[in-house]
């Protein structure tokens, strides 16, 4: 009965994080308003335990921060540190696309060439495709199938830990169409260059890719910030 209980109160941090964690991402909570246990277990319809399991992944994510007085409020994205982690985003990124153009897993590459033809198919026929925060895990795993491919295990467990850094910030490249089509055009153009082991094309169309997404991200990331910094009405 104890493995039960506690196999239900996991399953029901899973809910509360991934609806809290959606929710930081869009940046719909307020910097500076605390998050208290005891509404959000009511608001969830669930005991404190599983709300202070989630709050504590949340936190370990970089998502939510402790105040001065120990209660937890989300995070205020830095632009300063948003720049420097794209930085590194973009050295290891033409690594990886080195890496992979002159000694990827050819089996690894043409999956993911399949799968992102695949979501090109669907994008330009119904247009279902993941958008918002789940547009971002799409994304960031054809960065990281990518980085898998290469060989390079250490690229890879960075470009992981910097996707858990920007992620609050990444969603806001993915709110429009455009976007979500640019971005699957330009995966095609960076696996077409790899597949044909042309390593300075695909680094090059791999640095442009990057430091467009960065670009967006600056631009759009002003309204949520601006959203998230509202005081609670």
């Amino acid at each position: 009965m104890a493995r039960s209980n506690g196999a239900h109160e996991m399953s029901q941090a899973e809910r509360v994080y991934a609806g809290l964690r959606e929710r930081l991402l869009r940046g719909d909570m307020p910097v500076g308003r605390r998050l208290v246990e005891q509404q959000l277990a009511a608001e969830f319809k669930t005991s404190r335990t599983p709300v202070r399991e989630a709050l504590r992944r949340l936190e370990g994510d970089g998502h939510i921060v402790r105040d001065p007085g120990g209660g937890m409020c989300p995070s205020a994205p830095s632009v300063k540190s948003m720049r420097e982690l794209y930085e590194v985003r973009v050295a290891i990124e033409e690594l990886v696309a080195r890496r992979a153009a002159t000694s990827g897993d050819q089996g690894l590459l043409d999956a993911i060439e399949q799968d992102w033809r695949a979501l090109d198919a669907a994008w330009h026929g119904t247009r279902v495709v993941p958008r918002g925060p789940d547009f971002v895990h799409a994304d960031e795993g054809f960065h990281l199938a990518l980085a898998r491919a290469s060989g390079n295990d250490v690229a890879e467990r960075l470009l992981a830990d910097l996707n858990d850094r920007i992620r609050i910030l990444r969603v806001h490249d993915f709110t429009t169409d455009d976007r979500i089509g640019a971005t699957i055009t330009e995966h095609l153009e960076i696996l077409a260059s790899v597949l044909s082991r042309d390593a300075d094309a695909a680094a090059a169309f791999m640095r442009a890719h990057v430091q467009r997404s960065a670009l967006v991200v600056r631009e759009r990331v002003g309204s949520a910030l601006a959203r998230m910094f509202e005081l609670p009405g």
